[in-house]
C-alpha cells in the first residue's frame, strides 16, 4: 500500500492534539499562541514531505526529473543523441560542363541553408546531381521530395535549384525518447545479439527515431535492420551511421558486410486524394492541418511488410473535428506491402489533394 502523505491541515491538527494530550486544558483555538506555533510548523512539516516525495520521485526514471533521468540513462550506457543535419541530393542546372563546386550553398523558400557535400558537374542534359545537406542539424532541414531552391553566388549556374530528397535531419533527443530507450535497456538485457540487442544498437544512433529488425531475412546467418528518421525515409549517410555502429557491436562470428545490413526499404508511395464535407462554422483551409497530420499519422505506423486499409484513412480523417463525412478516392483499394528474401517494402504517404 502507498504511503499518504499527511496534509496541511491534518499536520497542524496532529500538533494541536499532542498539545491537548500533554495539556487538557491547553488554549489551541485559531487565536491561540499554539494554534500560531502549530500552523508554522506543519508548513514546515509539509515542505520536508514534499521533499520526500521529491527524492522518491528521482529513484524511478519514468517519474525523475530530466537531469537525474538523464544521469540514469548515462549510467547504463544510454546518451542523450545530438541532432542530426538532413542530408539528401540536390539537382543544379547550368551550361554543359560547369562546376558544381564543393560546398556550394542554397536555400528554400523559407530561408533554410543547404550546401553541396560533393562536387560535381552538369550533364548533357543540362543539369547534374550532387550529394548535399543542410548547414544547420534540425529537423527543419527535412524537405519534401522536389522542393525549389534558389542558388547562392551562383556563378555559372543557374539561379535555381532543386532539392531532389533532403531526409533524416532531428533535433536533439527529446526526453521522451531518451527515457523509451533507457525503459527498453533496463527491460531488455543484452542478449549478446538478439533482436532487441539491434534495436538497442540502432536507436542509439542520432537521427534514428525508430527501427525494424529482420533476422535471416536473406538466409541464416543474416540479420537486416531498418533504421527510420523522424520522417520520411533515412538517407544515405544515416545507413551509413547505424551500419558502423552495428559492425562495431555484432557478435564475432557474423560475417562483415553481409552478415547485418542497415538497409533503405523500397517505397511503395500511395498518394491521398479525398472529398471532405466541412461542418458548419469551418472552411476546408481551417483543418486542412489537422488532416495532413491525421493522414501522416496512419502512414507513420505502417511497418514494413505492412497494410494500409482505406478505413484507417477515413476513420483519421473523420475524427478530425470539423469533419463531418468524407468520400476516399485514393487510395482506390487496400494496399499491402512485401518482406521476403527478395523485397523489402514500406508503405509510404504520397501527394495528399483534399476538396
Amino acid at each position: 500500500m502507498s504511503y499518504t502523505v499527511p496534509t496541511f491541515d491534518q499536520i497542524r491538527n496532529q500538533y494541536l492534539q499532542a498539545v491537548v494530550n500533554q495539556n487538557p486544558s491547553a488554549a489551541i483555538g485559531p487565536d491561540s499562541d499554539h494554534f500560531v506555533r502549530a500552523s508554522a510548523i506543519a508548513a514546515v512539516v509539509e515542505g520536508i514531505y514534499s521533499h520526500q516525495a521529491w527524492v522518491l520521485r528521482q529513484a524511478f526514471p519514468d517519474l525523475a526529473d530530466s537531469d537525474y533521468m538523464e544521469r540514469m540513462a548515462n549510467q547504463r550506457g544510454v546518451f542523450r543523441k545530438a541532432a542530426v543535419a538532413a542530408a539528401g541530393t540536390g539537382r543544379f542546372s547550368g551550361p554543359v560542363g560547369a562546376a558544381i563546386p564543393l560546398g556550394q550553398q542554397f536555400t528554400n523558400a523559407q530561408g533554410i541553408a543547404f550546401a553541396t557535400t560533393a562536387a560535381g558537374v552538369i550533364g548533357a542534359g543540362g543539369t547534374g546531381d550532387v550529394a548535399a545537406a543542410a548547414i544547420v542539424a534540425g529537423a527543419a532541414g527535412n524537405q519534401t521530395d522536389n522542393t525549389p531552391a534558389t542558388v547562392n553566388s551562383p556563378g555559372a549556374l543557374a539561379g535555381t535549384a532543386t532539392i531532389l530528397t533532403m531526409t533524416s535531419g532531428a533535433d536533439v533527443e527529446d526526453d521522451s525518447d531518451l527515457l523509451s530507450r533507457l525503459l527498453l535497456e533496463l527491460a531488455e538485457l543484452a542478449q549478446g545479439g538478439n533482436s532487441m540487442d539491434y534495436q538497442r544498437w540502432a536507436r542509439s544512433v542520432p537521427g534514428v527515431k525508430r527501427c525494424f529488425v529482420f533476422p535471416t531475412r536473406r538466409g541464416a546467418g543474416t540479420v537486416d535492420v531498418v533504421p527510420m528518421p523522424v520522417s520520411g525515409l533515412p538517407s544515405a549517410p544515416l545507413i551509413a551511421s547505424v551500419q558502423s555502429v552495428l559492425d562495431a557491436n555484432r557478435p564475432v562470428g557474423m560475417l562483415p558486410g553481409y552478415g547485418v545490413m542497415a538497409l533503405i526499404p523500397t517505397p511503395l508511395v500511395n498518394a491521398v486524394t479525398a472529398t471532405v464535407v466541412v461542418a458548419s462554422g469551418y472552411t476546408l483551409a481551417d483543418i486542412t492541418t489537422d488532416i495532413e497530420a491525421a493522414v501522416a499519422a496512419v502512414f507513420s505506423r505502417i511497418v514494413p511488410g505492412g497494410t494500409l486499409t482505406r478505413n484507417q484513412v477515413i476513420t483519421a480523417i473523420m475524427n478530425v473535428p470539423g469533419v463531418t463525412d468524407v468520400t476516399l478516392a485514393l487510395p482506390a483499394a487496400n494496399v499491402t506491402s512485401s518482406v521476403s528474401s527478395t523485397a523489402l517494402e514500406l508503405i509510404t504517404q504520397g501527394v495528399l489533394t483534399l476538396s
